[in-house]
């Protein structure tokens, strides 16, 4: 009996003739079925992608053209150098501003919120400032901080600040040491010239800290604008947008997220009653109107898109308006951090937002505009109503406090 070829196996083969491979046969209506898949798929991706490029685009200020100064004619750099404040609250009774301010070439050095990370930077980057700005006389008094443990570093950021009394003020003070962020706790009386350190708070869960809500005398909401402090995974997070920031509560009973899937959590503040709160979403170019639950969780109660990058939120009680300051055009923000010995000029935008007709929704009308040689990176507007004066913040610039009149109309 003759036995098979092994080498006609492996080719498929039979003793005598070959076999021909087959391969399934799809039913007509099955390949259709998966035809339209896969359009649908390819349909719904391009579509996805546009929208995400096209609302990306718009948010960066990549398709317009040059800003032209708004509302800034009688604005002026309050004289005496003041550089790159940040944060401002207003103390309405009293007139008073409380700031801080750095050293605005420095912070291209160290300023973690925006990825920079040398910690060997020249000692000027870690000596911030706090101020009190007074609206009445037009001048400021830099404040020591009595109790800080010498050597401390400053590099100062958001703020919150809860009124034990008319003239007794707790404040919460973010500040970015090159151990870690922190949380320091202050207390000031109107009318002392110091203001005394009391403690320093420190939490795994307040990892990256943008701005406090005050809410009692050692209570607090506080945002983490990123997931992650730097690399790969930080670009990634901020390219695409990912909604990985969040709002912290914590207080002496507990610490916990009472707010998470925010693009970019950046500044945060309140109405007058704390009934709503207002959290702005920097890469989203938005702010996320919230009501606070009686467990110290936020939920939420309306979302305001806007057209640009919005940094702080500052309310303004006699109107119950609230005023959002940040970047028209905040790739120029980007890589202006880059270049070292050069004046960062950022085009910067205010807007008012109040609640629509009959209470429903929210209206949002542009109040100021500048190119940047005014107001450069402009993050925050105080307004003081009763004395009719709006102050200006910056963050990266050596015109670190701007006072206009507020605008007609405003």
């Amino acid at each position: 009996m003759a036995t098979e070829d092994p080498t006609l196996l492996k080719k498929g083969s039979t003793a005598g003739s070959p076999t021909k491979s087959t391969k399934p046969i799809i039913p007509k209506a099955s390949k259709n079925v998966y035809i339209r898949a896969g359009v649908a798929i390819v349909a719904i991706t391009v579509a996805l992608t546009q929208n995400f490029f096209r609302t990306a685009a718009t948010d960066l200020g990549l398709f317009l053209g040059d800003i032209q100064p708004f509302n800034t004619a009688a604005c002026e750099v309050v004289p005496g150098g003041l550089e790159a404040c940040e944060d401002i609250h207003l103390h309405h009774e009293s007139g008073l501003a409380f700031m801080t301010c750095g050293n605005a070439e420095a912070r291209k050095d160290w300023f973690p919120p925006v990825a920079k990370l040398n910690a060997s930077a020249a000692d000027v980057a870690f000596q911030d400032k706090f101020v009190i700005y007074n609206i009445v006389t037009g001048k400021y008094e830099e404040m020591e901080l009595v109790g800080l443990p010498q050597g401390t570093d400053r590099v100062f950021h958001g703020l919150g600040i809860h009124e034990r009394s008319p003239t007794e003020l707790t404040i919460f003070a973010v500040n970015h040491r090159r151990g870690g962020s922190v949380i320091e706790v202050l207390e000031y009386t109107i009318g002392d010239k110091v203001v005394q350190y009391k403690e320093t708070i420190r939490h795994e869960l307040i990892h990256t800290p943008n701005d406090i809500l005050a809410t009692g005398p050692r209570s607090f909401y506080v945002s983490n604008d990123h997931k992650y402090k730097s690399g790969a995974k930080r670009e990634f997070e901020e390219l695409l947008r990912r909604p990985l920031g969040n709002v912290i509560y914590h207080s002496p009973e507990s610490t916990h997220i009472a707010y998470e899937n925010v693009v970019s959590a950046n500044g945060i503040t309140s109405n007058k009653d704390q009934s709503l709160i207002y959290l702005s979403a920097c890469h989203g170019a938005g702010i996320h109107i919230l009501r606070a639950t009686p467990d110290h969780h936020l939920v939420d109660e309306e979302y305001v898109k806007l057209d640009f990058y919005n940094d702080n939120p500052s309310y303004e009680p006699e109107s119950d308006s609230l005023f959002v300051t940040g970047h028209v055009k905040p790739l120029i923000l980007t890589l202006g951090l880059k270049k070292k010995g050069v004046q960062l000029d950022g085009p910067s935008k205010i807007v008012k937002i109040t609640k629509g007709e009959n209470g429903k929704g929210h209206k949002v009308e542009t109040v100021l505009e500048d190119d940047g040689g005014l107001i450069s990176t402009g993050t925050v507007s105080a307004v003081d109503r009763k004395r009719g004066v709006m102050l200006v913040g910056t963050a990266f610039s050596n015109r670190g406090l701007i006072r206009c009149p507020i605008p007609q109309g405003v």
